[in-house]
């Protein structure tokens, strides 16, 4: 076709998918930082959602969201007050109800839930077990989200549901990489800004809930550390998340910490695109974004995800 021909196609296209999608971009504009970009994003969008509202023409966009498990039920869930102590503080490993050992007709459930660093892990656990039929793995991340912005995605909500509408052998959760923003509760109030002292102990009850949450009998939630990156500002918020997961875990035996970053480290533990793995063999492990992990490098992870995985039932 003509380039005139093509140019109006390619407009004609993105006014359809604007109006079509209005939510989903009003829904992207909130998740962003705090701050004036995110102001003006929130301002168009949300006008644009209004008027195509008004006629319904997201009606297709938002039927298709819903069956595709895009929306939220419960979206203002909070997370109680927490106590002096974790649900259970007194239990141990050997006290704990042991995880089933899974077979072939009762395979282990194995839900795997976080950001899109989660959705990554997620399929390449996928094919990692697909010969192996006493391993189920249902992926169930949301991109761009994280425990910091529950106006925008509310993992505590949708940890709760997934508990109940899946009720999974084994949950692994992995965010942190888009944290780097102010802690908000689920109506937009913010709980504590970024970088100030309470920070850290808002996002630390926010890690306890999601564990918190997950317990309940057998059950067991495997939380995949994030790497380091090649962002020094994100990177400083990983390794302070990092901290208050493992802190949070140590009283929870239902809980395993699982360090990704010692998997892919580079040289003396630091960041490193290319990292070379116990055998010898070096690869580019991460993406153009120095946050992604590759997906060879992920398949070479799971040499490492899938005997930590196995553990959980095979000691109990």
């Amino acid at each position: 076709m003509s380039a005139t021909t093509a140019w109006k196609s390619y407009l004609v296209a993105l006014v359809v998918f604007a109006v079509l999608g209005s939510g989903g971009l009003r829904e992207s504009a909130e998740g962003m930082p705090l701050g004036w970009p995110r102001d003006v994003a929130m301002a168009l969008t949300g006008g644009l959602d209004r008027a195509v509202n008004l006629v319904s023409l997201n009606r297709p966009y938002d039927w298709a969201a819903e069956r595709l498990g895009r929306t939220q039920a419960d979206e203002d869930f909070e997370f109680p007050v927490p106590t002096t102590a974790p649900a259970d503080t007194t239990a141990t490993t050997t006290t704990l109800p042991p995880l089933r050992t899974p077979t072939a007709a009762d395979p282990l459930k194995v839900v795997v839930a976080g950001d899109s660093t989660a959705i990554g892990v997620g399929d390449r656990l996928k094919v990692a077990v697909d010969d192996d039929p006493t391993l189920a793995v249902d992926v169930q991340g949301k991109v761009a989200t994280g425990l910091t912005r529950s106006d925008y995605f509310n993992w505590g909500a949708r940890t709760k549901e997934l508990m109940e509408t899946l009720s999974p052998d084994v949950v692994v959760f992995m965010v942190g990489a888009n944290d780097t923003q102010a802690v908000m509760a689920p109506d937009g109030t913010v709980v504590a800004r970024y970088g100030t002292p309470g920070w850290a102990d808002a996002y630390r009850r926010q890690v306890a809930g999601i564990m918190d949450l997950a317990h309940d009998g057998s059950r067991r939630l495997l939380w995949i550390g994030q790497p380091r990156v090649g962002n020094a500002k994100i990177n400083a918020t990983l390794s302070q998340v990092n901290d208050i997961i493992q802190e949070e875990a140590a009283g929870r035996p239902w809980v395993t910490y699982f360090d990704l970053a010692s998997v892919v480290a580079g040289p003396g533990g630091s960041f490193s695109e290319y990292v070379t793995f116990p055998d010898g063999q070096t690869v580019h492990c991460f993406a153009g974004d120095g946050v992604h992990l590759s997906m060879k490098c992920l398949d070479r992870s799971m040499s490492e995800l899938v005997p930590a995985l196995r553990e959980l039932y095979r000691t109990t």
